[in-house]
This record gives C-alpha cells, sequence and structure tokens, in this order.
C-alpha cells in the first residue's frame, strides 16, 4: 500500500471517528463535544411520559408571576422539536396547553395540546396536538401529561419539522413561547448539521495529509 493511500485512508478513519461522537451546540457558543458518559443521556428524546430523558437537558423559567415560575426546555433534532413544560406547584399546577407558539426563522405556528377526551387523568394522559387555526391534528406530532397527587403536572412534546413553512434541512432556529405560560421564550438546543461539518473536516484532514506527502516528495 502506497503512502498516499494510506494518508487518505487515516483521513477518512478519522472523518469516521468524529461522526461518532454526539455533540450539543448553545444558543450563541461554538459546539460542544461532550464526554461519553453525558452524551448518552443528552442525545434522543422520547416522548412516552416519562421523564428522565429531560434530566441533563437545560432548562429556564416562563412565568407571569416571577413567584411562580413553570420549567420549561427546548431541544431539537434533524427531525423534530421536542418540548417540556413543568407547571408550579401548589398555584398554576394544572397544565396549560393552549396557544403554543413555535416560530420558525420568523415563521410561526400555534399548536394546542388537549387531552382526546375526559381531561386529563391521573397517572399519564395521551394528549392531541391541533393545530390553533382550524383544530386539525398536527400528523406526526405527540404529546403526553403526567399527573401525581401533591406534583405538578409535567408535559413533553414533539412536533415534526415538517410541519412548519421551510424545509426541515433549511431551519437554522426554532423559539417557543406561549401567553398563557408567561412571555418568556425559549430557544431550541441542538443541532442537526454537524454531521456535516464533521464530515468536511475529516476531508479537509485528508486532503492536508495528502499535500503534506506531495510536497515531501517534491522537496
Amino acid at each position: 500500500m502506497t503512502k498516499k493511500i494510506q494518508i487518505v485512508l487515516i483521513g477518512i478513519l478519522a472523518t469516521i471517528i468524529l461522526l461518532s461522537v454526539p455533540v450539543l451546540a448553545a444558543e450563541g457558543d461554538d459546539v460542544i463535544v461532550l464526554s461519553d458518559a453525558e452524551a448518552t443521556d443528552y442525545v434522543g428524546i422520547t416522548i412516552d411520559g416519562y421523564f428522565s430523558d429531560w434530566s441533563d437537558k437545560p432548562m429556564s423559567s416562563i412565568y407571569n408571576n416571577p413567584d411562580q415560575p413553570i420549567t420549561g426546555s427546548l431541544f431539537r433534532d434533524e427531525e423534530y422539536v421536542y418540548l417540556y413544560i413543568k407547571m408550579f406547584w401548589p398555584n398554576n399546577s394544572s397544565f396549560n396547553g393552549y396557544d403554543y407558539i413555535f416560530n420558525t426563522d420568523n415563521n410561526s405556528r400555534s399548536v394546542s395540546i388537549v387531552p382526546p377526551s375526559g381531561g386529563v387523568v391521573t397517572g399519564i394522559t395521551a394528549m392531541e396536538v391541533r393545530r390553533t387555526s382550524g383544530y386539525q391534528l398536527v400528523d406526526g406530532a405527540s404529546a403526553y401529561v403526567y399527573r401525581a397527587d401533591g406534583q405538578a403536572d409535567r408535559m413533553e412534546l414533539r412536533v415534526p419539522l415538517s410541519f412548519f413553512p421551510k424545509q426541515p434541512d433549511m431551519i437554522e432556529t426554532i423559539t417557543f413561547h406561549s401567553p398563557n405560560l408567561g412571555p418568556q421564550v425559549l430557544t431550541a438546543t441542538g443541532t442537526p448539521t454537524l454531521p456535516f461539518i464533521i464530515a468536511g473536516s475529516g476531508m479537509v484532514v485528508a486532503s492536508f495529509g495528502y499535500f503534506f506527502l506531495k510536497r515531501k516528495r517534491t522537496k
């Protein structure tokens, strides 16, 4: 095997290794590479009425009354935007899912998260995600509310990026707010584009190795 081929193979191998590393992009920051232990729980949210997969996500306060803050988190991947809401106990402990407004690059969509019938029950309730305008079900969306005695209601939701005007791979910024919860705006963390960035970096590694070898031979 020639040295040129070896250099190219090393670059490809470096690309594969980099692609296997999960990442988090925080708002306004460069991409941060997480350790394996952190990344194992960070990537992947399952919408099922259990909330352990939100334990390492960044949380923010939403409130009309600062003494009664609601906890919220917004996350995205290449297919969905995910939302977590925990109401405030004991006041305002019942879930309010009306007028949830998502903004993608200045294009707004509003949904309501409502029980199919009979209201929210103790335990896990599967909810419906409906457009505020027209009240149609949002295809591919799902949500659950968890209610227990002596606790504030909690909700998790996912909405497919195909619900929004732009193509999913064209969406750069996603925000959320609801006037029923408070004026604060949540901005999504996570990035669907890093694998392409890393792949480009890997090709740079391979190209640089080839350039270095060729220059060495000409001396």
